[in-house]
């Protein structure tokens, strides 16, 4: 190679490139098979989400909705899945299907993004916190996109809870309505 071929290799693109390398390594590392084989095993009473992915959402869910209330609910002593489950059973399937996709790639991506050799769910909470920071003011506008529809399914699934309406000081609606039951 000449010298006018040659380029000079800074910091930045140095770590850009291992950390694509690492992201490369990690992928290759996935086996598609399993993960398309878990598809077919459903938790009790999901219908959209697999268990795998119901656990990525449900360490997702506990962290955009802890406001370090001890007397607030935990998100598994509540049927916030099952219910973010249902409501994902009345979006598009294409929405439905890009929304399955975006779990195992937010699990995933920590290796990329925070050059962390972690998944998400094995994060501690203050790591976790920092990443989920990250998607909310990345620059790209589809991390803050994702970022906003995984804290509105958070919210919803979470605060439309009857256990956690003592908590926020909320006596329930004022009109009483037979709730839908969700099927076990």
């Amino acid at each position: 190679m000449e010298p006018s071929e040659t380029q000079s290799l800074s910091r930045r693109s140095f770590l850009r490139r291992a950390g694509f390398t690492a992201g490369l390594l990690t992928l290759s590392r996935l086996r598609l098979t399993p993960a398309l084989a878990a598809d077919a095993a459903r938790a009790p009473g999901l219908q959209v989400l697999n268990a795998r992915e119901a656990e990525i959402l449900t360490a997702i869910v506990e962290r955009m909705v802890d406001s370090g209330d001890a007397s607030m609910p935990a998100v598994r002593d509540t049927r916030t899945i099952l219910t973010i489950d249902q409501a994902l059973l009345h979006l598009d399937p294409d929405l439905r299907s890009q929304f399955r996709w975006l779990l195992p790639i937010f699990e995933w991506a920590p290796p990329l993004l925070q050059l962390k050799l972690k998944r998400f769910t094995r994060m501690t909470a203050p790591e976790r916190d920092a990443y989920l920071r990250r998607w909310a003011e990345s620059r790209l506008a589809t991390f803050r996109l994702a970022f906003r529809a995984l804290k509105n399914l958070s919210m919803l699934g979470y605060y439309s809870q009857d256990e956690t309406w003592p908590a926020i000081h909320y006596d329930g609606p004022w009109v009483p309505q037979p709730r839908r039951v969700l099927q076990a």
